[in-house]
């Protein structure tokens, strides 16, 4: 077998994917040099997130498969991602610089938490991507085989839509994220709960559309998902403006009420 088996095309959902994260991260630091640091603590509360989340969820992964149909899951699916990629984060936070972050540096965190993975699944569609265009005789039969019944699911509507729903991901990332500096900086709760439900909600959706809904493999499904994940980002969006007004008041009443410990809440 010397020819590709798959279309060429199909290179675009891994670099429109990287595309969207390398993109988003530069536009955000034009003229903001001290954000970049913020850029990395993003990156390296995602990867602390991700690699304990694998960890509580790969093991309850067959279960959650046989009991597909019930809601439970699917929270639990949705709450397991709001406790490890809301509360890792806020550790973090709570034991770095940033606790003191502007809105700037805020949104930066929140980019490079969901740049990584935009950034980490497009190269993962990329070498997939390659493997079967360039060295197709150099698979083993079966990965080469269960790579194929992949594809074959595609089209260039699901590789627009790949593309589109790291965009929404993004988005939503950078709200949570945004919410849980907010909190430190507010010393308020409510901020952490806001952004752990809105996380939790989207998984739980998304569990829902993967395990019972059986949206995988079906571009009408696929995009009516994603059309509701970029209602989510649509109010990320529009929240964001709202928080950094909120965050220039909240520098300012600061900057009069100096030695206040940033690590506590109160109710």
């Amino acid at each position: 077998m010397s020819s590709s088996l798959i279309s060429p095309l199909f290179f675009l959902t891994g670099t429109g994917m990287i595309l969207v994260a390398v993109s988003a991260v530069w536009c955000w630091q034009r003229g903001k040099t001290a954000v970049w640091p913020m850029v990395w603590w993003g990156v390296l509360a995602w990867t602390a997130s991700l690699a304990l989340k694998a960890g509580a969820g790969l093991p309850m992964m067959n279960f959650f498969q046989r009991h597909a149909d019930n809601p439970m899951i699917w929270l639990c699916g949705g709450l397991l991602t709001g406790l490890f990629e809301c509360v890792i984060p806020l550790l973090l936070i709570l034991q770095t610089r940033l606790r003191r972050a502007d809105f700037n540096g805020a949104v930066a965190f929140g980019l490079g938490f969901g740049g990584t993975e935009a950034f980490l699944m497009g190269t993962v569609a990329l070498v997939q991507t390659m493997l079967l265009v360039v060295f197709p005789d150099h698979i083993p039969t079966g990965v080469r085989d269960a790579l194929l019944r992949q594809f074959a699911r595609s089209s260039v509507a699901t590789i627009l839509l790949s593309i589109l729903e790291r965009a929404s991901a993004l988005a939503a990332h950078c709200l949570a994220s945004v919410l849980l500096i907010y909190a430190v900086r507010k010393r308020r709760q409510l901020w952490f709960w806001l952004s752990f439900a809105y996380k939790s909600l989207i998984d739980t959706f998304a569990a829902w559309a993967v395990l019972s809904w059986k949206m995988p493999g079906s571009t009408t499904k696929t995009a009516q998902f994603e059309a509701v994940v970029a209602i989510f980002a649509l109010v990320a969006l529009m929240a964001l403006p709202r928080l950094k007004a909120d965050f220039t008041r909240s520098e300012e009443r600061e900057a009069t009420a100096a030695g206040v410990p940033s690590a506590s809440f109160r109710q």
